[in-house]
């Protein structure tokens, strides 16, 4: 009788560890800098990405985010509330890097694939 006891609590313990998986951050951290490595300060940086509807169709746009740099050349998205435990991957997302001076403005377009539950990096170069 005790080892039906220790076994049901053994599965009672291993049931509330693994309803208690807390969810980690999705984060994505862009740096901007310049061919030399000096850090952009200022850049506009817009992340978006598109749904898919099938394999040739693009739905709407479902994720646009823009922020900019700060003195380090550095923005982090947050997309931690738009992940769903469970679902397979998070995006792969478009991004668009504009930085005005005072004579041009500079464009930079990319990609960054966002892992869920991860901090992502990435640097771009703009010259």
């Amino acid at each position: 009788m005790s080892r039906i006891k220790v076994l049901f609590l053994a599965i009672a313990v291993m049931a509330a560890a693994l309803a208690c998986n807390k969810e980690e951050d999705t984060t994505a951290e862009v740096r901007v800098i310049t061919a030399n490595g000096t850090a952009v300060a200022g850049a506009e940086v817009r992340m978006f990405g598109q749904g898919t509807v099938d394999q040739t169709d693009v739905g709407d746009i479902r994720i646009d985010r823009t922020q900019f740099t700060g003195s380090n050349g550095i923005t982090t998205f947050d997309f931690t509330d738009l992940y769903v435990p469970g679902q397979s991957g998070f995006a792969t997302l478009d991004v668009e890097i504009t930085k005005e001076f005072p004579e041009s403005t500079a464009f930079l377009p990319g990609i960054m694939q966002v892992v869920e539950e991860q901090e992502n990096r990435k640097t771009f170069i703009l010259e």
